[in-house]
C-alpha cells in the first residue's frame, strides 16, 4: 500500500506573492512587485521537490547465521539500493522522467517479528542515496526457539522541502524467516563438539594423539611410530607409544524446573530453553562419535512427557536414542517457553515440593541417589542449569559426595540492567564458586563465548 501526503505549509508563499503582486499594481509601486520575488521563490522551490509516483528501491535482508542457536546473536543485514537508475539509462532527460532521481531523506523500517529482542544496532535508518547507490542496514536480534516471520520494510520518502511524503510497504528479498527449532540436523553434528572432546585417555600406550612412551621395536610395527630421531643418534629402533583414547560415558542432565524458565528481558529465550539445546547437542555429537551417552531431564511433569519416552519408576524420562532424546529436550523447551519468567527470583524452590514439605537437600539427595543407580560407575555427569537457585548446586554436591564426576554448564541469563537482575547474577556467582571448591567444573554459557568452548570446557576437564 502506498500513500502521498502533501503539506501545503508554503501556501502561505504563494498568498504572499499574489498580495504583493496585487498591491503593487493597484498603487503602481514597484517596489511592492520586486518584493513579491521572496515569497514567490519559496513557491517554486515547493513545486520543484516533488517525489517519484512510486518507491523505486531494492531491499535485500540477510541473516548471519542462518540457523542460529537459541539465545545466540543473529546479524540482520538490510541491502537497500536507489534502482531507479536503472530505468534512466533508457530514458531520455526530460524534466518529467522520474529515472535516475537521487532520494535525499529515505527513511526504512524493517519488520522485526514483536517476539524477536534487537540486542543491538537499529532496523530503523534514515538514508540519501544517489541512482543506482546502495547503502546497508545492520542490527543484532536475539534467536529463540521457533519460526519468526519478517514482514515488509517500511519505506518513507520525504521531498526536499519536505512537504510531500511518500510512504509504502516495500517487499524484501533474500531471507525473510529467522528458524530457531532448538535441535540438530546431521548436518551440524559435525560442527558441534570437536570430535575428541570427551574421551578419556587411558594410561596405558598405543595409538593416539598425546605421547605416552618409547620401546623397543618389534616387528610389524608401524613405520610411521618409528623414531626416526632416536635413530639416527644411537643407531636403535624404537617406537613411539601414544596415550591411547577410550570412549567415555557421559550423563547428561537437563535442568527444566519451573525457576530455571525464566529470561533475562523480553524476547529472549528462557534458561531452560538454552539449557535443553545444549543438552541436545552434546547427546547427539558423543552419540555420532561412539560414545555411550544417558539423558534425562529435571522439573517435567507427566503432561509434558513425550509419548516417545519411556518414564522410569523414579519419575525421570530415559530416552532410548538420539530421537528420543531430541523428543525430550523439545518437550522441555516448550513448556519452558510457555510459562518464562523474568530471572530474578533466585533461591525459589519448585512450589509442588514446598507444599509437601520436601526440603531442597532432601530431593537433591533422592534424585542424586537415583542418577547414581541408575548410571554407570565410571560415567561422568554432566548438569545444565543457569543455577538460578541453590538446588542444581545441592545435588551436584550430593553427587560429588557419592563419587561422582562432575561438570555444570550454565548458561547465563543474568544481568546487570535491573537491581533484580543484579542480585540474580550475584547469587548465581557466589553458587557457581561453591561449586569450584567442592571440585565441580563449571562452565559459563554466554553471547561472548561460543556453546562449543564451554562443552569442550566441561566435557574434557576431569
Amino acid at each position: 500500500m502506498t500513500t502521498l501526503r502533501r503539506d501545503d505549509r508554503w501556501n502561505v508563499g504563494l498568498v504572499g506573492t499574489l498580495s504583493l503582486v496585487g498591491i503593487g499594481l493597484a498603487y503602481a509601486n514597484p517596489t511592492l512587485v520586486a518584493a513579491a520575488v521572496i515569497p514567490l521563490t519559496y513557491v517554486l522551490y515547493d513545486a520543484f521537490s516533488s517525489l517519484p509516483e512510486t518507491v523505486e528501491l531494492g531491499i535485500r535482508r540477510e541473516f548471519d547465521p542462518v540457523a542460529p542457536a537459541p539465545g545466540e546473536r543473529v546479524t540482520v543485514t538490510l541491502t537497500v539500493e536507489n534502482s531507479s537508475a536503472t530505468e534512466s539509462s533508457s530514458a531520455t532527460d526530460d524534466a518529467s522522467d522520474d529515472g535516475g532521481r537521487t532520494l535525499t531523506d529515505v527513511r526504512v523500517v524493517d519488520g522485526v517479528p514483536a517476539a524477536l529482542a534487537v540486542e543491538s544496532g537499529s532496523p530503523r535508518a534514515s538514508l540519501s542515496l544517489a541512482p543506482g547507490e546502495t547503502e546497508t542496514v545492520t542490527y543484532d536480534v536475539v534467536a529463540t526457539r521457533g519460526d519468526f516471520a519478517f514482514d515488509d520494510a517500511l519505506v518513507r520518502l520525504r521531498s526536499v522541502a519536505g512537504t510531500s511524503v511518500l510512504t509504502s510497504e516495500v517487499a524484501v528479498g533474500g531471507d525473510e524467516v529467522l528458524s530457531c527449532s532448538g535441535g540438530l540436523t546431521d548436518a551440524s553434528v559435525a560442527e558441534a563438539t570437536p570430535c575428541r572432546a570427551g574421551t578419556v585417555p587411558a594410561d596405558s600406550g598405543g595409538s593416539g594423539l598425546e605421547f605416552h612412551s618409547t620401546r623397543e621395536y618389534r616387528s610389524g610395527d608401524p613405520l610411521s611410530r618409528v623414531d626416526w630421531r632416536h635413530l639416527a643418534k644411537t643407531g636403535e629402533l624404537t617406537t613411539v607409544e601414544f596415550r591411547e583414547q577410550q570412549a567415555s560415558r557421559v550423563a547428561v542432565v537437563a535442568d527444566a524446573r519451573e525457576p530455571m524458565r525464566a529470561v533475562a528481558g523480553p524476547g529472549r529465550p528462557t534458561a531452560a530453553e538454552l539449557c535443553a539445546y545444549a543438552a541436545l547437542r552434546t547427546h547427539r555429537t558423543l552419540t555420532a562419535d561412539g560414545h555411550d551417552v544417558a539423558a534425562t531431564a529435571l522439573g517435567l511433569d507427566s503432561v509434558e512427557f513425550p509419548d516417545a519416552v519411556a518414564v522410569g519408576p523414579d519419575g525421570l524420562p530415559w530416552p532410548d536414542g538420539p530421537r528420543e532424546a531430541e523428543a525430550m529436550f523439545d518437550a522441555a523447551s516448550v513448556a519452558a517457553a510457555e510459562t518464562a519468567t523474568t530471572a530474578t527470583d533466585g533461591g525459589v524452590v519448585d512450589s509442588d515440593s514446598e507444599r509437601r514439605g520436601v526440603s531442597r537437600d532432601s530431593r537433591a539427595a533422592t534424585v542424586a541417589a537415583t542418577l547414581d543407580a541408575r548410571l554407570a560407575s565410571d560415567a561422568r555427569i554432566v548438569l545444565f542449569s543457569p543455577l538460578l537457585d541453590d538446588y542444581p548446586a545441592t545435588l551436584a554436591r550430593a553427587l560429588r559426595r557419592r563419587g561422582r564426576s562432575v561438570a555444570v554448564l550454565s548458561p547465563d541469563v543474568t544481568g546487570r540492567e535491573t537491581p533484580g537482575l543484579a542480585l540474580a547474577s550475584l547469587d548465581r556467582t557466589r553458587r557457581r564458586t561453591a561449586l569450584e571448591r567442592t571440585d565441580v567444573t563449571v562452565a559459563d554459557w554466554t553471547p561472548e563465548r561460543p556453546l562449543d568452548d564451554s562443552l569442550s570446557h566441561v566435557l574434557t576437564d576431569r
